[in-house]
């Protein structure tokens, strides 16, 4: 009876000390198991890999866990070709690929998923997998391998079509699909194997309709000159002999030529000429783009209107666009003119012929609203008319580089200037003195003039343009201009100096901004080996970039498949160069001409930023961890409760 009348205080007990327990317990996160990383396993594949004489209309992979498709359709190449895309579906953990036509005779065909097969949860990618059989008796084992890479900057070209020809007539890439495809990848890499022998035609393309065939004049290309023939050697290697008991085996490698090839893409110049735009944009003022130059070839007339010297033609650097001043005062009064402009175009036999195209030029003056309206009737009433007068345009800012010149541009085509009422002086200088200054027409600008000087460094200067110091074709002239500037301290300013070795020919240096559009800020040029110099240069990051002007035209220049020649070589230093103020670099250069080159400019100081940040967060990671570590179940360091019932 007495230990009976003790089991509910034993009850409580049991329950007061579980609770004691849970209270103490370490303090910690639920945790989820590891990551799955690793990719999926291929168990089996109908056909076996590099089987013979298969006559099935699809093959199979089966893996150990569930696949996902969504980018398979988009990354598999199947060499050779299809007409058809191929069906992709999954059954189970086995990934099937229906062929939807016959398959080509006696004929090794290769899969290329590259890293599309991944797994269904984490998405792992099984890298690089390649598979191949053959319809035939036998499996053919040749293969080419290569880069491509914009012919213009080098960047390697991803997802490019790489095409061989087995046809080796120069229309068969306009007209014919190819006997074996490859994909290039992220690095403009491609293998293309399960090659038969023979002579073939290489090219690549960014085929942007899909029909694997060159669309001259919307399509970029790239081409081999030769015709390549892929063949295949063992190399014995050294000490090759191995002694068995009824055998001896001789190692060494399979090689494969040709040794990899090096494709440019570029985009052809082909001639196709056509007016794109057409506008009057002022009374006084028409432009006219074309597709093409019209150098030489560009002609305009009134119609119904034999007027003389009517117009002034304005053309661009390429040639292709036109400002056409009207300069007859009577003709710019009226809202329509008819004219006939004649330009060369080629016919269906790309015979040139003087193309005449009739139109309409018209313009609509801008509304005034009431209330400018009546503010402009009031100002006419006030007094006299204020004469007419148009500004400069500069391109002088608050700095002025000692390496620069003063740029000033009228607005509309100059009829009379007078340079002596161009005036420079010391900008402290109370009698106003004037420099010597050097004035000319500015040779590739319109209606602008240059003011040079040998400026001095940290001085300040002022310009004044006198009223009336020029006259456009309509009889208006300039105001008075004048601007305060000041120049830089000389040791704000670096230099680089390259040395050229074994120079064959004229070619270009060029210092670029440091960013993707790779903006050209100077180039010089120069044909035998020597010093080139680039002075007074900011202190920023510099690209360099050479140029292989066969042509000695001052420019780069593309390619043509339909004349054979290849777009001009270019190369660049392979570093990021980093000038800093009153500071002087030299850099020697072999530019022995390099099919090969890759482009690979290394930032220096961003590398090293990169490297501190990765082993900051590296740092930050681990005393993540251990802090993380010390909240675990079980751990001796982590916190428990020190309670108890008193």
């Amino acid at each position: 009876m007495k230990f009976k009348g003790k089991i509910p205080f034993a009850i409580v007990a049991a329950l007061t000390w579980v609770v004691i327990i849970s209270s103490c317990a370490n303090i910690g996160m639920p945790t989820g198991g590891p990551r799955d990383t690793i990719p999926p396993v291929l168990l089996s594949t109908e056909p076996d890999y590099q089987a013979l004489n298969y006559d099935k209309s699809d093959v199979r992979f089966t893996f150990n866990e569930y696949i996902a498709i969504d980018e398979i359709s988009e990354t598999l190449v199947i060499s050779p070709p299809l007409k058809k895309r191929p069906t992709i579906r999954t059954k189970s953990k086995t990934l099937i690929i229906q062929f939807n036509e016959d398959l080509k005779d006696s004929t090794t065909y290769s899969l290329d998923f590259k890293n599309s097969l991944v797994d269904n949860n984490e998405k792992n990618p099984i890298e690089n997998l390649r598979f191949s059989f053959s319809t035939g008796p036998e499996l053919d084992t040749l293969r080419l391998a290569g880069q491509v890479v914009n012919a213009f900057n080098m960047e390697p070209i991803e997802k490019g079509l790489v095409l061989l020809q087995r046809n080796l007539h120069d229309s068969a890439v306009f007209k014919v699909i190819p006997d074996y495809i490859a994909r290039t990848d992220e690095h403009g890499m491609f293998l293309m194997d399960n090659i038969a022998a023979g002579e073939y035609h290489v090219f690549a393309l960014n085929d942007m309709n899909n029909d694997m065939m060159y669309n001259e004049g919307a399509e970029e290309i790239a081409f081999v000159n030769d015709v390549i023939v892929p063949r295949a050697e063992f190399h014995e290697s050294g000490d090759t002999l191995v002694s068995g008991l009824d055998s001896m085996l001789i190692l060494g490698h399979i090689h494969f030529y040709p040794e990899p090839v090096y494709l440019r893409y570029f985009m052809e110049d082909i001639f196709e000429q056509y007016l794109e735009t057409a506008e009057r944009e002022a009374r006084n003022k028409c432009v006219f783009i074309f597709n093409e130059s019209v150098k030489d070839t560009f002609n305009v007339r009134l119609i119904d209107n034999d007027a003389k010297d009517w117009n002034i033609l304005e053309y661009n650097q390429n040639l292709d666009s036109i400002v056409m001043w009207i300069a007859d005062t009577t003709l710019m009064k009226q809202d329509s003119l008819f004219m006939e402009l004649s330009y060369i175009q080629l016919d269906s036999m790309s015979q040139p012929f003087v193309y005449k195209d009739t139109m309409l030029m018209q313009f609509s003056a801008p509304k005034l609203d009431d209330k400018r309206k009546k503010r402009r009737e009031e100002q006419s009433e006030e007094g006299p008319k204020l004469i007419e007068q148009f500004n400069w345009q500069a391109n002088i800012k608050g700095t002025m580089e000692l390496n620069a010149s003063i740029q000033i541009t009228s607005p509309e085509p100059v009829a009379s200037i007078d340079s002596t009422m161009f005036s420079l002086y010391l900008a402290e200088d109370t009698l106003k003195t004037p420099l010597n200054i050097k004035f000319r027409k500015a040779e590739k600008a319109h209606r602008s003039y240059i003011i040079s000087y040998d400026w001095e460094p940290q001085t300040k200067y002022a310009l004044s343009i006198d009223s009336a110091a020029c006259f456009n074709i309509y009889g208006i002239s300039s105001k008075a201009f004048t601007k305060n500037f000041e120049t830089r301290e000389e040791d704000y300013y670096g230099s680089i100096t390259f040395e050229f070795s074994n120079v064959t020919g004229p070619m270009i240096v060029q210092l670029l901004k440091n960013n993707d559009d790779e903006t050209v800020i100077r180039q010089q040029s120069f044909d035998k080996d020597g010093k080139i110099d680039f002075l007074l240069l900011p202190p920023e990051k510099y690209k360099v970039k050479i140029i292989y002007d066969d042509n000695n035209n001052g420019k780069w220049d593309t390619g043509s498949y339909q004349d054979k020649y290849q777009p001009e070589l270019v190369s660049y230093i392979p570093e990021v160069i980093k000038l800093r103020s009153n500071w002087s670099e030299t850099h020697a250069w072999d530019v022995t001409p390099d099919v090969s080159f890759q482009k690979n400019i290394i930032d220096k100081e961003l590398e090293e930023k990169k490297r501190k940040d990765a082993l900051e967060k590296a740092r930050k990671e681990k005393e993540q961890e251990q802090k993380n570590s010390m909240f675990k179940p079980g751990s001796s360091s982590g916190l428990t409760g020190g309670g108890g019932i008193r």
